[in-house]
């Protein structure tokens, strides 16, 4: 492998080799904590849409706190089952607040419970998270659900393809960037990592297809708010907790300082599972490829064809990016005109993590500025 200014240091890049590696075993990991079922609550979740559809606060409560009084002692508890126990009981916790009812103020254990179960597995907040619901999310009859509207499932499904997606993307992305865009390794990791991210296209454009505005907005959307755990209120996971954060971080944003750009980033990537964090760790610092691209142009010496086959894929890439982007800024917007219009309303609709329509748009417009950026490149 040859070490060019185009490409990683000998020791990062044997890093990124490693988190690739590891990165490629999530995927099971997401299929273990799926299949778990630790408070042996799989028939209760059959029922759950049942009392929210019935507006039943006094029943949601009763299966919380019958979970809660099952949560054993937690030095005996792996990894695994923590972090099933986190998915299960932050579900019927935000049920409750669905209709105004705080978890913590009326089931006893609950913020001491899941605040136990997150420090036993190291995670950032004592909630769920975005891949709770879907990749750690059992499928077919256990399916985690809020309604028995067969959309949720749908939405369930797509993202739960469109994220495994992402991490094949990734770990390409992270292969291409041990290489110089001359090295022949580096095309064939970038067109991998394109052909990866289809599936995230074809998962958006499912959602936009098939479910409306008014379905997600009034029956969807409102089982993702915050709830408290002891004092502090956590928001509920949301669509920025994606491992695109990585890809956004790799090809253009590591030496981003924008501060709309890294609020989003920092708040987003800690909801991740641990292996995300270190690879945004180990990347911070790095040049992203259009810095490495750029500085390649600035030199003034003709691409070469090698260069130029990796410069086409890294455009291919971004297309795709971009494919999925665009659709994706359109079907927020919808949601976010939506209720604004309900509302009667002018002021900023945020999304359940706590961010609006400028994130979304802003990293749009960064795709849409690298591609730009590759394709003038192209025709030099």
């Amino acid at each position: 492998m040859s070490y060019l200014p185009d490409s990683l240091s000998e020791s990062v890049s044997f890093q990124m080799q490693d988190l690739a590696a590891r990165l490629s075993k999530e995927a099971a990991i997401n299929q273990t904590i799926a299949e778990a079922d630790p408070l042996g609550v799989d028939e209760v979740f059959q029922r759950l849409p049942e009392f929210n559809e019935q507006h039943d606060r006094e029943g949601i409560k009763q299966i919380l706190e019958q979970a809660m009084a099952r949560v054993p002692g937690l030095t005996a508890w792996n990894f695994t089952q923590c972090n099933a126990a986190i998915r299960d009981l932050s579900m019927f916790g935000a049920s409750l607040v669905r209709f105004g009812v705080e978890p913590a103020d009326c089931v006893p254990g609950f913020s001491e419970g899941l605040q136990a179960l997150a420090a036993s597995v190291a995670a950032s907040i004592p909630r769920d998270s975005f891949i709770d619901y879907t990749s750690r999310n059992p499928a077919d009859e256990r399916e985690r659900t809020f309604t028995s509207l067969s959309q949720e499932r749908l939405f369930i499904d797509s993202l739960r393809r469109g994220m495994s997606a992402l991490d094949t993307c990734l770990i390409h992305l992270l292969l291409a960037c041990n290489f110089s865009f001359a090295h022949q390794e580096c095309a064939t990791s970038l067109q991998a990592a394109a052909v990866g991210f289809q599936t995230m296209i074809d998962a958006i454009v499912q959602v936009k297809r098939e479910i409306t505005p008014e379905v997600f907005t009034h029956h969807i959307r409102p089982f993702f708010e915050p709830f408290r755990v002891a004092k502090r209120a956590f928001s509920a996971p949301s669509g920025a907790e994606m491992p695109i954060l990585n890809i956004d971080q790799i090809i253009w944003g590591s030496d981003c300082t924008d501060e709309l750009y890294t609020t989003y980033f920092r708040a987003n990537i800690i909801r991740l599972p641990a292996i995300y964090q270190e690879i945004s760790q180990t990347w911070a610092g790095q040049k992203p490829l259009i810095t490495r691209l750029k500085d390649r142009l600035a030199s003034g010496i003709p691409l070469s064809r090698e260069e130029r086959r990796s410069l086409q894929e890294l455009h291919h890439l971004l297309t795709r990016i971009y494919t999925f982007r665009m659709p994706h800024y359109k079907v927020a917007e919808e949601n976010v005109v939506l209720r604004q219009q309900e509302r009667g309303e002018d002021q900023e609709v945020k999304g359940s993590g706590g961010f609006g329509l400028p994130e979304t748009k802003y990293v749009l417009d960064q795709t849409i500025k690298c591609r730009h950026i590759t394709s003038q490149a192209l025709l030099l």
